[in-house]
Parts: C-alpha cells; structure tokens; sequence
C-alpha cells in the first residue's frame, strides 16, 4: 500500500507524497523515456550510492538524457530523515525521466527533465527469503539488445515476468533467451555453485548489476574462485548452489527452479559465507560514512 503521509523529493524540493505530481504529458509515463536507480539505505546510509550514480551517469550519457545537479547524498539523507527511516533499513528509488513535452517519440530539444526521489521501509519477508532461500522459475523470454544494459523506466518485460513468476508461486521469474541461456532475474542477477565454484552470466546484454559487481569483488578477496560465463537451465539444475543479488533484496539463496530441487534444497555454505562477507561491507560502509 502507498504511503501518502510522508514526503518525496521532486525536481528540487521535499513536497508531501499526497500532493506530488508530474504532467500527463511527461515523457516517463508516455513512453517509459528515462531511467531509476533502488538503492538500500541502512539506519539512514545509503550504500554504494556512487555505484548507483555512476550506472546512472553512465546510461543517461548513452541515452542522451540530462541528469540534474544536486548533492544525492545529501537528498536522499534529508529524504529518510522526513519520512522517519533514518533508524531502521529503507530503500529509496531515484527517478529521471526526460520530462514533459508534447506526444510524439522524438524527444523535445533541450529536454527539461524530471526528477524523483522517494523512500520507503525495506519488507520484513527480505529477512525470511534470505534466510530460508526461495523458489524461482524460468520464464518462457528475455530481454535482449542493448537496452537491458540499461535501468529504464521501461520495464513491462519486468511486470509481466514477476506477475507470471508469482503465479507460479515463485519469488523471481529467470529470464531465458532464445539460445536457451539464463540471463538474469526481473530485478536480480544469477550466480550458480559447482564444486566450490562461483559462475555468473558475462556483462552484455544484461544490467551490470551494482550488487553483483560488489559480491564478485568479495569472493575474489576471500578466495572464492568466480568465472564469468553462460548459465544454461541445467547449469542451474545440476548446481551446488545458487542465489540472487539485488540491492535491496541482497544475496537470496534459491532453494528450487520450477520443479528441481538446487542442492540439498537448503542455503548452501558459500551463500552463507558470501551473505556474511556482504554483511560485513555494509557495516564498514555506514562505519565509514559516519566517521567522514
């Protein structure tokens, strides 16, 4: 349910969430033109937030799509503190679309984009799903091309593959192409576990995830050998182990894939010692950043 007793940031100011608004014309809504950014926020720290911000950069370069200049740290900080989220863990979602202009695919020149920020408690049932493991499913499509290296407000592929997956009872739809390869979740990305070995499917053509780069980076520094390379359904199958990375979600073990059962069925120990390592970095994280 939508919270409209708090506060979001829009183009500029903290306006009351029950009042805020965008023209029907802005080009977000139209045609899904622009791009977003869901960071986890830890008693009131936003992690990794230059790694959101320079995915985002990057993107809004590629896509031609002006970023305003403002102090995000600073936003979202000021943000959480309105909405009362500064003692427990939240997730707030950053939003630039290329702003209102009139019907039409070609953009307005110059564009005057929108921008959004809004926050919100993290669920509960995260705890639970990491914890325990969940189960997922493949589904029957996947997003291909250059645009699935991009965050975009375009994520219909995303709706209907979660809606198909929670139909089925699973936590996360694994979209698969068509040479039959795994890519990667709706809003996750994959890591498969044979004989002490992390896999993970190669950049191109999927996000370039801010939590998968984080974990991969981990188990290198533990030791833990990690190759880049294509994850077949059987790959899945016939692993030790696998899991999900998301930033607000973090690393979720996954227990079974449509009907198969992953391993033992239960999280397995390089999960385990890769949840803790993550744990450990995000504590070191707010740690810094209270210090600074």
């Amino acid at each position: 349910m939508i919270d409209s007793t708090g506060y979001v940031f829009v183009n500029g100011r903290l306006v009351s969430a029950a009042n805020a608004s965008v023209s029907v014309f802005d080009r977000g809504l139209l045609y899904g033109d622009g791009l977003f950014e869901t960071m986890r926020a830890y008693r009131g720290v936003v992690f990794a937030i230059e790694d959101h911000l320079d995915r985002l950069r990057t993107s809004a370069r590629i896509l031609a799509l002006p970023v305003p200049e403002h102090e995000w740290r600073d936003v979202c900080g000021d943000l959480l503190r309105r909405n009362g989220l500064r003692r427990g863990d939240a997730w707030v979602r950053l939003m630039i679309t290329r702003g209102a202009g009139e019907p039409g695919l070609l953009p307005p020149d110059p564009p005057e984009p929108t921008t959004i920020v809004m926050a919100g408690k993290v669920s509960p049932d995260h705890a639970r799903w990491r914890q325990h493991g969940v189960p997922v499913m493949l589904l029957p499509f996947a997003r291909e091309g250059f645009l699935a290296e991009h965050k975009s407000l375009n994520y219909l592929s995303g709706v209907f593959g979660k809606a198909l997956a929670a139909r089925h009872d699973a936590y996360e739809g694994l979209y698969v192409d068509s040479g039959e390869s795994i890519r990667e979740g709706t809003t996750s990305s994959l890591f498969v576990v044979k004989d002490g070995v992390v896999s993970t499917v190669p950049l191109g053509g999927i996000l370039p995830g801010v939590t998968r780069r984080i974990v991969i980076d981990l188990a290198v520094a533990a030791q833990i050998r990690v190759i880049e390379q294509r994850i077949t359904a059987a790959d899945l199958r016939q692993s030790d182990e696998a899991f999900l990375t998301s930033s607000v979600a973090e690393i979720v073990p996954i227990v079974r894939v449509d009907e198969s059962r992953i391993g033992s069925g239960r999280p397995g120990p390089v999960t385990r010692r890769l949840q803790r390592l993550y744990q450990a970095a995000v504590k070191r994280h707010r740690e810094q950043r209270l210090t600074t």
